[in-house]
């Protein structure tokens, strides 16, 4: 899509063309900065959706949702619009709505397109099962996983299961192997096993806590932008605690083994945070 801006715009702004370099190179901090430059300026449709596919990127999903929704009220009366730019319209709204805590209506859109082909079936079929499963619907979420298989092995190979009591298994060997300092400072940090991340989370934060995130850290020591602002009275737990989402820890590995090391650094990964390490450190320690 971000090619077209090359071909299709009378005279499109030079950051534009920035925007799209820095989204092809995963440079996030400038795609923050440039499609904040540029919101304001930028009125075409193709250029409006670089502009909310740089904040679904940076982690910013309720400020292309906005976007979004003004572009697909206006339909083909934006300035610009097309067929191809309102069908690529339709699967940007639909991933915003998926990710600022709205599975219900990203499904209800993106049952409404139709695939163009049979890897966009599969990849659609992956996306009605990340929706069902947001959904509470696990069985039919199972087998949208599963058919999304079935269309294609190779971009969507099957879901490695790790069960919630060798999920709790892992965790107490993972607890067991720390050093004995940290171990003390664990003993009252209870680690809770869900399979996913609360809907009533993802929404308070305007998407910023995702609904793929593979855990969470709650409580003094964790950096101010991982809390975003929320106080216990809407929703968030105030008492230190850890949580570890057993389903999307499963979407994201390769298989049986690598799913096991994931719940072992995610698990570390926020044990970080409960000891005052921010993500650089994190990083730095191998923990990411």
């Amino acid at each position: 899509m971000a090619e077209r801006i090359l071909n299709t715009m009378t005279e499109p702004d030079p950051l534009l063309f920035q925007l799209k370099d820095s989204l092809q190179e995963f440079d996030f901090d400038r795609c923050l900065e440039l499609a904040r430059s540029l919101e304001s300026k930028v009125d075409d449709m193709d250029g409006r959706l670089l502009i909310a596919t740089a904040y679904i990127e940076v982690g910013l999903p309720a400020d292309a949702l906005k976007i979004l929704t003004d572009l697909d009220s206006l339909g083909s009366s934006a300035p610009g619009s097309d067929e191809e730019l309102i069908r690529i319209l339709q699967h940007r709204l639909s991933e915003a709505r998926f990710l600022t805590g709205d599975p219900q209506g990203a499904l209800v859109l993106s049952l409404s397109l139709d695939p163009a082909d049979e890897l966009e079936s599969a990849d659609r079929e992956f996306f009605l099962g990340l929706c069902r499963d947001h959904m509470g619907d696990s069985e039919t979420a199972d087998e949208h996983f599963k058919r999304a298989t079935e269309l294609d092995p190779t971009g969507n190979p099957a879901v490695p299961v790790i069960s919630a009591d060798e999920a709790h298994e892992l965790i107490a060997h993972v607890l067991e192997e720390l050093p004995d300092p940290i171990r003390k400072q664990m003993e009252e940090v209870p680690v809770i096993l869900e399979n996913l991340p609360e809907l009533i989370l993802i929404q308070e934060s305007r998407g910023q806590i995702s609904p793929d995130t593979l855990g969470l850290y709650f409580g003094d020591g964790m950096p101010n932008r991982h809390l975003g602002g929320f106080s216990s009275s809407e929703g968030m737990p105030t008492a230190s605690s850890i949580r570890i989402y057993r389903r999307n820890l499963e979407r994201m590995s390769r298989d049986a083994k690598d799913l096991v090391e994931q719940v072992r650094i995610t698990l570390l990964h926020e044990i970080g945070h409960h000891l005052g390490l921010d993500e650089d450190d994190v990083s730095n320690m191998g923990l990411a």
